[in-house]
């Protein structure tokens, strides 16, 4: 049995010489392990559940002022019919007020948590310092940071939703014309689209949160996993919530429960993209948050050895010999 072991090691560390991708994959485990990825992806969880919950918070204060349209109820009412059935319209225009206020003071201090959180961690898979610089302009970053990635969410969701709606309109009639195969492209499409923003904001997460300036090549191929997994968790739990909420035992703490199942799938993604980035030989990288060498300074005349001494190294030991005016070696302690 141990020989079987050592067969396999060895058979594996083979590959890992052979294989540059799964040497790559294996250190970025060994990396997440060491710094316990999981601990500080549970600690993310934490600060990230009330930040989603005061975002959650304001599109409900937002979605209500949609919803004094006429026109746009409608079609609100009925995605909130197939997606989320326990929400009514209704509702959600009545409780706007309080929810735009809760959000707009818990947001802010909510979210300054969850960005240092993650900043720390990701900066921990780099083996950075987790807290660089003064206190309150790291404050003021992360704050910008927040705003940052919400300003980048909100366009990227705008340019998405706009370029699918461009699209239904002019495959509108192919689809019609083509029946299954004009649905199956436009389906295809959206999803593309959800790709895309997601690989945007995962770049954005890998970078900007921590403060660190790379090729687009080393982090890339992070951003691609992150997005993947990212759709993959919302199907999986979009269909965890329909089944939970068809089950009445489920339903009151259904809805939190995949939320937070969702944070901390995702923040491990996060975090373990973070550490394929962190291992990566694609280029180098640099920490912005880590403050500019100052020049060396000149040394001062009394510094180093006068005009009528000179160092010489005699087997690593430097020997200070004493000239004199005539250029000639005089050693220490005897007279010319």
């Amino acid at each position: 049995m141990h020989q079987q072991a050592q067969r396999a090691v060895a058979g594996f560390q083979r590959a890992r010489r052979r294989f540059r991708r799964l040497d790559h994959l294996a250190r970025a485990v060994v990396r997440y392990d060491h710094t316990d990825g999981g601990r500080l992806a549970a600690a993310v969880t934490y600060y990230s559940f009330f930040a989603a919950f005061s975002m959650a918070l304001l599109g409900f204060a937002i979605l209500g002022s949609v919803l004094d349209d006429a026109a746009a109820l409608r079609p609100v009412q009925g995605y909130l019919s197939r997606n989320l059935p326990s929400l009514d319209a209704q509702a959600l225009r009545e409780a706007r007020g309080t929810a735009g206020l809760v959000a707009f003071v818990v947001l802010p201090v909510a979210g300054l948590f969850w960005v240092d959180a993650l900043r720390s961690s990701i900066r921990a898979m780099w083996r950075l310092p987790q807290y660089p610089g003064n206190f309150f302009l790291r404050q003021l970053i992360d704050l910008a940071v927040l705003a940052g990635l919400g300003l980048l969410l909100t366009a990227s969701l705008a340019a998405a939703a706009g370029t699918r709606i461009l699209l239904n309109r002019l495959l509108f009639g192919a689809a019609d014309a083509a029946g299954p195969p004009g649905r199956w492209l436009l389906g295809t499409a959206g999803y593309v689209l959800g790709i895309g923003v997601n690989v945007l904001l995962a770049v954005a997460a890998l970078t900007a949160v921590p403060r660190l300036r790379m090729r687009l090549r080393r982090v890339l191929g992070p951003a691609l996993f992150v997005a993947a997994g990212l759709e993959l968790l919302k199907t999986l739990g979009r269909s965890y919530v329909q089944r939970a909420e068809a089950n009445p035992a489920y339903q009151v703490v259904a809805g939190a429960v995949a939320v937070l199942i969702s944070l901390s799938v995702l923040n491990q993604l996060v975090l373990f993209a973070a550490a394929l980035t962190a291992t990566s030989t694609r280029g180098s990288f640099t920490d912005l948050a880590e403050p500019a060498a100052t020049p060396a300074r000149q040394p001062t005349p009394t510094a180093g050895p006068t005009n009528n001494q000179r160092v010489i190294r005699r087997r690593g030991r430097p020997v200070r010999r004493m000239v004199g005016t005539t250029g000639k070696a005089h050693p220490p302690g005897r007279r010319r």
